[in-house]
């Protein structure tokens, strides 16, 4: 299991700039990344992504809540793809994300798509198996491997908070170019999502 302290010796070591510019939140992390989620609880995982996209925190949460109601209190893909549509945009949803719900609610049922294998295979595959999904994107699917099934080694170069706490600890230009920012993000591999962790608990404390 992935642990915390293994990571901070290794940005110490590979990348002293970086765990300075951080050490500040290395308390803040877990131990060790739990990816001990059940196929129910990994669907649940990917709708909230899903629903996640673009949404602040708050919205998101909200929405989330409604859709669940709408699905009558649990979310299986038995429920969403009962629920209509109709109760969807009620909830707060947009047309697309509606389609990459029950996208994936079929793809799930008809065993098309097996989340709890993902956690399985490498990290590229899993995303690459996400991807097969209409709307499911690099962004939403490096989420998942990140926060659903707890993978060690993402990083997501098109998320705008990861992009600006970079840009601030490097002194990049504005909107730097991806591949300055995976230059840098390989270095922390095999523990790119706690130094990910990392980059968000130091924009959440940074002023724009």
């Amino acid at each position: 299991m992935p642990r915390l302290t293994d990571a901070l010796k290794h940005f110490k070591r590979v990348d002293p700039h970086f765990y300075k510019a951080t050490k500040a939140h290395h308390s803040s992390l877990p131990g060790a990344l739990s990816g001990k989620k059940t196929r129910a609880q990994l669907f649940a995982s990917l709708v909230s992504t899903v629903i996640s996209q673009q949404l602040g925190l708050a919205a998101a949460d909200a929405i989330f809540s409604r859709v669940k109601k709408a699905c009558k209190g649990r979310l299986t893909p038995e429920s969403i793809l009962e629920a209509s549509p109709a109760a969807f945009r009620k909830a707060g949803l947009s047309g697309a994300k509606i389609k990459t719900l029950k996208s994936i609610a079929k793809a799930v049922r008809s065993g098309e798509l097996d989340l709890l294998s993902l956690k399985s295979v490498s990290e590229t595959e899993a995303a690459e198996e996400l991807m097969k999904i209409w709307g499911l994107g690099p962004w939403s699917s490096e989420m998942f491997l990140m926060f659903a099934l707890g993978r060690p080694d993402v990083f997501s170069a098109g998320d705008l908070g990861l992009i600006r706490a970079m840009e601030a600890i490097y002194g990049l230009p504005r909107n730097a170019p991806r591949t300055s920012l995976l230059n840098i993000a390989e270095k922390w591999s095999p523990h790119r999502t706690y130094a990910s962790l990392l980059l968000w608990r130091t924009r959440d404390t940074t002023a724009d």
